[in-house]
């Protein structure tokens, strides 16, 4: 039976993975605004951290849920499916399941979860959804830019031991994360 996957190139791994790590600080660093949490004013809903688990923010855009956790990202889709994206690996993985429907603290509490699948057309959801969520995550930059400023993203990103965006060009987040998307567009499908 034949398996499909998404080929990322090296250098491709190499900007994505410490700038979506990059990112998700930026999230915890977002919650801890003065001007109170930035992902509630994004329309995130919470659902507070269970003993050894991660808090869940959540956001619904129409058929799309969009969910955050410390320790990564879900990206799903009504008639789609869904990508979980672990933090420090930065490749997405499918699942049929497009929404999470209950509160989920731990990784391991996901649905069943693949990087190889096999059918060819979820590699190519997995793909699209992978582009629309770094489109997500530069539309994401450019509010958080428009409603709290430069400065704030600078003094978010300073403690960041791991910043791969220098302070003086955080406004150049959006177009980090365009980029890569639009990189994402020309990856290509692979079978075995």
């Amino acid at each position: 039976m034949a398996t499909y996957w998404i080929n990322y190139p090296a250098e491709y791994k190499k900007q994505i993975k410490p700038l979506l790590h990059q990112q998700m600080w930026l999230f915890g660093r977002d919650i801890l605004c003065p001007e109170g949490n930035l992902l509630y004013r994004y329309q995130f809903t919470h659902a507070h951290a269970e003993s050894r688990g991660g808090s869940m923010y959540t956001r619904w855009e129409d058929d799309r849920q969009i969910v955050l956790w410390g320790w990564g990202i879900w990206f799903g889709e009504v008639e789609k499916g869904a990508i979980f994206v672990n933090r420090y690996k930065a490749k997405p993985a499918f699942t049929a399941v497009p929404l999470l429907n209950q509160t989920i603290h731990r990784p391991e509490d996901l649905p069943r979860l693949a990087h190889r699948v096999g059918i060819e057309a979820e590699a190519q959801a997995m793909r699209q959804m992978w582009c629309d969520l770094l489109c997500w995550l530069a539309g994401y930059e450019a509010w958080v830019l428009q409603t709290v400023g430069k400065t704030w993203r600078q003094v978010a990103l300073k403690p960041f031991n791991h910043a791969v965006t220098q302070m003086a060009m955080v406004e150049q987040l959006t177009m980090q994360w365009q980029t890569l998307a639009e990189q994402s567009q020309a990856l290509l499908i692979k079978s075995y």
